[in-house]
């Protein structure tokens, strides 16, 4: 999906605002995700993703979420997403678990 897409370029970017874009702001734990990003980004020089959807019901999905941070070890997670189409755009409006952004201790 497109929305997955434009977030996992926009971690190689390193652009905050493009990734939340892809997030509805009244999601649960919108603001931690927030957080967790701006620290992520602030202390990487290279963030790269893969995102493979393992199961699709309806608007909710299971993914291979592969996170390659140049400082720490890669991660690799199922991450639990629901997306909702607002306007033209498909939103994130649910993703489980926040933490997986977490920015790595040095």
């Amino acid at each position: 999906m497109e929305v997955f897409r434009l977030a996992s370029e926009a971690l190689a970017n390193q652009d905050a605002d493009a990734f939340l874009d892809q997030f509805d702001p009244k999601m649960p734990q919108y603001e931690k995700l927030r957080d967790e990003i701006q620290d992520l980004f602030g202390m990487a020089q290279a963030i790269g993703s893969t995102i493979d959807v393992i199961t699709l019901d309806g608007n909710k999905l299971e993914l291979d979420w592969l996170l390659k941070i140049d400082t720490a070890e890669p991660r690799r997670q199922i991450v639990k997403c629901q997306v909702e189409k607002q306007g033209k755009k498909w939103k994130i409006t649910a993703l489980e678990p926040v933490e997986f952004f977490k920015a790595p201790v040095p």
